[in-house]
């Protein structure tokens, strides 16, 4: 699937050529810093150390049972019969280890601890692109915010020309300084925002030298949905996880089945007279009277089906999610569009600057017509933000790696 997600970025890029280099650095710097908090994550160390502590103690299983030793000194009576020495060793038979069963469940476990810490995997590197998209829209609305306040820098020191003219009076002016001040505290507002998004971006990579600077979303784009429906059986996590509980309760059974045989041991006895010795074999074996291992085949084949059942529950909500999402990154991916679209043909920020510049227009209508204007201009910062939220959260339901 990691080579389907290239073609859907390369196929993006190819269809934009004058961004193309642009997105193409950024997916590569998206790519590096995923891959720095991949290693420095503690969360996922201390997952990983867990899989393989799950992996060892599943390994205890695989041996047979230490030989018991027995000693044993048998004092005669009356007075002058020899004593009697003797000697066992058994050794307990286990017929899921030779039998290879049990390291059959041991490996069926050990991937199942896999995928379940694909699923932590996908899931953290899903955060970490949202905090990526997070930060680039306060990058962008950082830099839309100092151009904003510039500009209204510049009209106060237009005004405040205009007031020592007598041209303009001073309720006028004080309403241009609010202007200004208020253009202050939304960027020191988004300048605090970018910041917490940086700590949470540092807490994720365990260091604190991670840094996402880029104005350019680098979520990969939306891909068609029947690619998407055809690949996701095998790239979503979750459906892995399932497949590998089924395989687990499969090896379960059959080990359960192993173990319904008697229980067998061989072992050696002798005992040791004064001039005498007796030695030989032992073999013991096991009678299943009371039913316990039908009891535990039926309770393996009860869990066996529960496993079945929660795959096809997961493949349904699978589904159901794709489609959900698919619809959502689709919609708000042409409501971003139409948006930016529509906000270039009527970009009039240059026009209103000028006409007040000329008297053409009264302060106030001023203030108005700019007010609508940056408004329009974060709602499509936002729209923008939010399609690329979407898509974050579509191609969470597909392994990232």
């Amino acid at each position: 699937m990691k080579m389907k997600r290239h073609l859907y970025i390369l196929s993006a890029l190819l269809c934009l050529p004058m961004l193309s280099a642009a997105q193409s650095g950024v997916a590569e710097r998206r790519s590096a810093l995923l891959d720095s908090i991949v290693k420095g994550n503690t969360t996922l160390r201390a997952l990983r150390q867990g899989v393989e502590a799950g992996k060892a103690g599943m390994e205890t299983s695989l041996r047979l049972p230490d030989p018991e030793v027995g000693f044993s000194y048998k004092w005669g009576a009356p007075a002058g019969v020899p004593a009697v020495k003797g000697v066992d060793v058994t050794q307990q038979l286990d017929w899921g280890v030779l039998t290879g069963r049990r390291r059959r469940l041991a490996q069926s476990g050990a991937g199942k601890l896999e995928q379940d810490y694909r699923i932590s995997l996908r899931d953290m590197l899903a955060e970490a692109d949202r905090i990526i998209v997070n930060l680039t829209y306060y990058n962008l609305l950082c830099d839309e915010l100092k151009r904003r306040l510039a500009v209204a820098q510049e009209v106060m020191s237009l005004c405040s020309k205009r007031y020592e003219r007598g041209d303009l009076n001073a309720i006028d002016l004080n309403k241009i300084r609010l202007n200004t001040t208020l253009a202050q505290t939304e960027l020191k507002r988004a300048l605090s925002e970018r910041q917490s998004l940086q700590f949470d971006l540092n807490r994720l990579g365990g260091k604190a030298d991670l840094a996402w600077n880029d104005t350019v979303y680098a979520v990969p784009a939306l891909p068609p949905l029947d690619e998407l429906r055809s690949d996701i059986e095998t790239a979503s996590p979750e459906l892995a996880a399932a497949d590998a509980a089924i395989r687990q309760e499969h090896d379960r059974l059959r080990l359960t089945r192993t173990e319904g045989l008697p229980n067998l041991s061989v072992g050696y006895t002798g005992e040791y007279i004064k001039g005498e010795r007796h030695s030989g074999v032992t073999i013991g074996l096991s009678i299943p009277l009371w039913g316990n291992s039908r009891k535990k085949t039926a309770e393996s084949r009860a869990l066996l089906a529960l496993s079945e059942m929660e795959r096809a529950d997961a493949a349904k909500r699978l589904e159901t999610n794709l489609m959900k999402r698919y619809a959502s990154a689709r919609n708000l991916r042409q409501t971003a569009d139409k948006l930016t679209e529509d906000l270039a043909r009527a970009d009039n920020a240059h026009l209103i600057r000028r006409s007040l510049e000329l008297g053409q227009i009264s302060l106030l209508d001023y203030l108005l017509e700019i007010s609508f204007y940056y408004n329009a201009r974060t709602q499509q910062l936002e729209a923008e933000r939010d399609a690329q939220m979407a898509l974050v959260e579509l191609w969470q339901l597909i392994d990232k790696e």
